[in-house]
Order: C-alpha cells, then structure tokens, then sequence
C-alpha cells in the first residue's frame, strides 16, 4: 500500500503527462497533468482507448520497434529502450512530444506499456514562419554553387575576370552557408526541433526497416558499425523511406529496386538504386515538397529530412545504374 500511495504521489507531481496502457492500449492509470493537457472537452478516463485521444500510427511504430529492439539478444539491459516521436490529437489540434517504454518484464509477459508526453503546440507547427525563412536560403545557396560550376567550365574568359568572379562566388558561397549553419543551429535549439529524436544501435534499426520492406517489393541491404549510433525520428524516416521507393518506383515503371543502407564517418547513408534514367533535381525537389499525409502535422518529406539534418540528391552512374542517395549525421559514439 505504501509502495501505491508513493507512486500515486510521484505521478501527481509530475509536470509532463504520463498514461500507462494495457496490451490493447486501453488507459489504467493517468496522472493529473495528462488530464490537465485534454481538459473536459476531451476528458480522459480509465478503459478509454488510446488512440481516442493520440493518433494511432506513431504509438504502433513505436511499440513495434520497441519490440524488435527488445528480441535482440546483444540489446544492453541496463538500458531499458525508450522511444522519442512526435503525436497529435486525432483531429490534430494540439502536438504532443512522447516517449514511449514497455514494462518492466515480469514472468517474461509485457502486457503494459507507459506513454509519457508533454504539449509541445506552442512551437510544433508545420508552417511555422521561421522554418519556411530557413528554407529560403537552400535556393540561393544551389544557385551560387551552381553559377561556380558554370563559371569554373568556361576557359575563354579572362584571368584577370575569372580570378574576380571566383574570389567573390567562393566567398559569397561560404559565407552563405556558414550564415544558414548558424541559423538552422540557433532555431534547432530555440525551437527543439530535434527533441523527438530517438537515438538507437543501427543493426537493430536497420533490421527493423528490412523487417518494414519485406512488403513493399524494396530488397534492403544494410553494412553497419556497432560503435556508431543513429539518431533518428525513426517513425518519419520509414515514411519518408516508403514514399521515396514508391515514387521511384512510379517514375521508372520498375519491377525491381534497391535499397543499401551503410554508414560512413560522419552519415548514415539509404541508396535507393535502380537500373535505368535518374531522377532530376526538378523531380526529387518536387517529391521534397509533396506532404506525407500520415506523418504528425501532415509535414513534408523535405519538413521530416530537415528536422533531422538530412539531405538528398540523385545521381546517375556510368554502368547505366542509377542512385537517389539519403543522407543523415550519425550521433555521438555509443559507450563500448
């Protein structure tokens, strides 16, 4: 009884919002501040279902990956798994930030799982004003590289002009991009943008999304490093993933088409590759632009890449083979 009365009271004073759900994510204990977030429009109660108050998709990814973390026998114990993603209301009026764990094992049953989440609708939104001026400098940044390129091609001007364009493209160029470093930094920490993240061992999240492909018609590979960790909004990264091989697919009328996923010293590495024609700049920057229609607040493929810090470009190589490459940082080292 001491043990409930404790719990109870650690729950009360909690500021975030904690659910504890039973196998079929129906709520058995929820703590003040969860009711507060609701208020009596949405009043939460014990033996409501879970996804009468969240959007379903997000808390299935979680408890699946969840899962097949816990199934891999070199998962470290002493670090119970815990996944970090981004959820709304059903109708999507307030966004939520969340992590979600399973429960203590006993008897080898996980019959609960425990969702802890704060309202995060202050700063979470789409269309938020400061993200879409971040994204203002991406054009100007393409077209000054790009303009270096074409300058550097043309051999029949003179020394003297040449060596004056370049001297202000490179500069101009550079301090460009040290000016979008710093902002997308100072808004990343102002705005929290990757709070959501979760960090993981890639083998087990690699595996996870071969376990995801198996029935999309996409033949995943995967080359990892145990000392490296990825750190990933894995819900958004599957969709992005799911949506860019479909739309390859699409536009290349294929039957077959690959993904090689490998890590290098600074990035985790999709190479989606196909035989035949490669996807334009036009093509894959309209595709960047395309909403995802189950992601949370209905972001965009570029939105999602952009809150993890990814990128993409497509690329076409001599033996006829063609690359669409996704590209995200590597977090911290895991401790050995």
């Amino acid at each position: 009884m001491d043990n409930e009365i404790l719990l109870q009271t650690l729950l009360h004073e909690l500021q975030d919002g904690v659910i504890v759900c039973d196998a079929d994510a129906k709520i058995t204990l929820f703590n003040q501040a969860a009711a507060d977030f609701f208020g009596k429009g949405q009043a939460i109660s014990n033996g409501d279902s879970l996804y009468s108050h969240f959007l379903k998709s997000p808390v299935e990814h979680a408890l699946d990956l969840l899962q097949y973390e816990q199934q891999d026998k070199e998962n470290d114990p002493e670090r119970p798994p815990c996944i970090q993603f981004m959820n709304a209301t059903p109708k999507q009026e307030k966004y939520f930030r969340c992590r979600l764990s399973l429960s203590p094992s006993h008897a080898g049953n996980n019959n609960f799982f425990i969702l802890i989440f704060e309202d995060v609708s202050a700063w979470y939104r789409p269309d938020n004003l400061l993200f879409m001026k971040i994204d203002e400098f991406r054009a100007p940044m393409t077209n000054l590289r790009a303009a270096l390129e074409n300058l550097t091609e043309h051999p029949e001007m003179s020394p003297v002009m040449r060596s004056a364009f370049e001297n202000v493209l490179v500069q101009e160029s550079l301090n460009l991009t040290g000016a979008f470093d710093s902002l997308d930094q100072s808004c990343n920490l102002l705005m929290q943008t990757q709070s959501h993240l979760t960090e993981i061992n890639p083998a087990i999240f690699f595996g996870f999304i071969a376990k995801h492909f198996r029935s999309e018609a996409v033949h995943f590979t995967a080359s990892t490093d145990k000392t490296k960790a990825v750190k990933v909004d894995s819900y958004g990264l599957l969709l992005v993933l799911s949506h860019l091989g479909n739309k390859i697919q699409q536009a290349r009328n294929l039957t077959e088409l690959s993904c090689e996923a490998h890590i290098g010293k600074q990035f985790v590495y999709f190479d989606f590759i196909w035989s035949g024609e490669f996807l334009p700049t036009s093509a894959v920057e309209t595709i960047l632009e395309e909403k995802l229609q189950n992601s949370v607040g209905e972001l965009t493929v570029a939105g999602i890449l952009h809150s993890m810090g990814g990128d993409i470009w497509s690329q076409q190589h001599e033996n006829s083979k063609s690359t669409l490459r996704l590209a995200l940082p590597l977090a911290m080292r895991l401790e050995k």
